[in-house]
C-alpha cells in the first residue's frame, strides 16, 4: 500500500510539472502557471479517480446509463468547481461571470484531457495484469496436465512389464531375475528423473537400452534390434520419457504380435537443424486394422509433444502391411543445452 500511494504521488507531481512546463513555457508570467495548475489539480484528481474506480467498473458491469449519468455529473461539478476557484483568485484575464458556460467547458475539457492520461495508464495496467493472470492460469493448467501425463506413463509401462514377468517366472527364473534388475533401473529413472523439466539425451537413451535388454530376455533369438545413435545427439536435452513410449509400443504391438522372427530398427540423428527420431518395427499381417498408435501411452505422448514442443515438432505415423514406422522431428534449438539446463519452452506454443 505504501508503494502504491508513493507511485500515485509521483505520478501527480509529474503531471503537475508537465502542465506547468507545457502551458507556461513561452509565457512571460511563467511563475503564475505554478499557481494556476495547482488550482486545477484537485478537480483533475477527483475526475480521474472517479473514472478509474467508479465509471470503469460500471462500464464493465454494462451499467451504461448509471455510468453516463455519473460521469456527466462529476465532469460538470469538477469543471464548475475549478471555474469558481479561478474567479475567486482572479486568474481570469477579464471579468468572467459565474455561469460563463464556455469557460466552464474549457476548464472541464482540460481536466478530462489530463485525467485521460491517468485513465489510459490504469486501463493499460488492468489489461497487463489480466493478461498475466490468464497466462499464469493457463501455464498452471498446462503444467498440471503435463504432470498428469507423465505420471500416467509409469503405471502403463509397469502394467505391461509385470504381465511379461508373470509368464516368465515359472518358465525361466534366471531370466525373470534379469528382467527385475532391468525394471529396477528403469523405475529409478522414472521416479527420480522424470519430474525434471528436461534430461540429457544420454539418460533417455540409457533408459531405452535398459528397456530393450529387458524385453530381449523373453524373446531369445527371435528378435533383432538395431539401435543407431548419431554422436551429435549426446549434447541434446529432451523432456523425460518422451521417446520411451514409442519404443515400448514397437515391442507391444510389433515384436510381440509378429509370427517368426521380429525386428525393430531405432535411429536417432540430426539433420539440418532438426533432431530426428525413427523407430520401425515388423508387424504381423492381419485383417483387422493395426492398433499401433492408439494406446494410452502413445496418446499421452502425442499430447505431451503438443504441450511441450508445439509447432516446433512434427510426428509422422506410417502404417504399411509389413511394418510400422514412427518419425518424430524436433527443432534442434529446442533441444540444445544452455548452461547445462534446457527448459521446455514455456507453454503454450501452439
Amino acid at each position: 500500500m505504501r508503494n502504491r500511494i508513493l507511485r500515485h504521488i509521483v505520478f501527480w507531481v509529474c503531471i503537475y510539472l508537465f502542465d506547468v512546463f507545457l502551458f507556461g513555457f513561452d509565457s512571460e508570467r511563467y511563475g503564475l502557471f505554478f499557481k494556476i495548475v495547482l488550482l486545477e489539480m484537485p478537480g483533475l484528481m477527483i475526475l480521474a479517480y472517479f473514472i478509474m474506480y467508479w465509471a470503469i467498473p460500471k462500464f464493465l458491469e454494462r451499467r451504461y446509463v448509471e455510468m453516463s449519468a455519473g460521469m456527466l455529473s462529476v465532469f460538470l461539478a469538477c469543471s464548475f468547481g475549478v471555474h469558481i476557484l479561478f474567479i475567486l483568485v482572479s486568474y481570469y484575464p477579464e471579468n468572467i461571470g459565474l455561469w460563463d458556460v464556455s469557460k466552464i467547458l474549457i476548464r472541464g475539457f482540460y481536466l478530462f484531457a489530463n485525467a485521460a492520461i491517468a485513465v489510459i495508464i490504469k486501463l493499460t495496467l488492468l489489461w497487463y495484469n489480466n493478461q498475466r493472470r490468464v497466462m499464469d492460469m493457463e501455464s498452471t493448467r498446462l503444467e498440471s496436465e503435463l504432470k498428469s501425463l507423465r505420471e500416467q506413463i509409469n503405471p502403463h509401462f509397469l502394467f505391461n512389464t509385470l504381465n511379461n514377468l508373470y509368464g516368465l517366472v515359472e518358465r525361466s527364473p534366471a531370466k525373470a531375475k534379469d528382467m527385475i534388475a532391468g525394471l529396477s533401473r528403469i523405475l529409478h529413472f522414472m521416479l527420480h528423473e522424470s519430474n525434471q523439466v528436461a534430461v540429457s539425451m544420454n539418460e533417455e537413451i540409457e533408459t531405452i537400452k535398459d528397456y530393450i535388454t529387458l524385453e530381449k530376455v523373453r524373446y531369445d533369438e527371435g528378435l533383432s534390434v538395431a539401435f543407431n545413435i548419431a554422436p551429435e545427439c549426446a549434447h541434446l536435452r529432451i523432456a523425460p520419457l518422451m521417446l520411451f513410449p514409442f519404443i515400448e509400443n514397437s515391442f507391444k504391438h510389433g515384436a510381440s504380435e509378429t509370427i517368426g522372427s521380429a525386428w525393430i530398427n531405432i535411429d536417432l540423428s540430426v539433420y539440418r537443424g532438426t533432431f530426428i527420431f525413427k523407430v520401425e518395427n515388423s508387424k504381423y499381417r492381419k485383417l483387422m486394422p493395426s492398433s499401433n498408435g492408439q494406446g494410452i501411452g502413445l496418446a499421452n505422448t502425442r499430447r505431451r509433444l503438443e504441450l511441450v514442443y508445439g509447432a516446433d515438432h512434427s510426428l509422422q505415423v506410417l502404417d504399411s502391411p509389413d511394418a510400422y514406422l514412427v518419425i518424430l522431428k524436433i527443432k534442434l534449438a529446442r533441444l540444445k543445452a544452455t548452461d547445462g539446463i534446457e527448459h521446455e519452452v514455456q507453454v503454450p506454443h501452439r
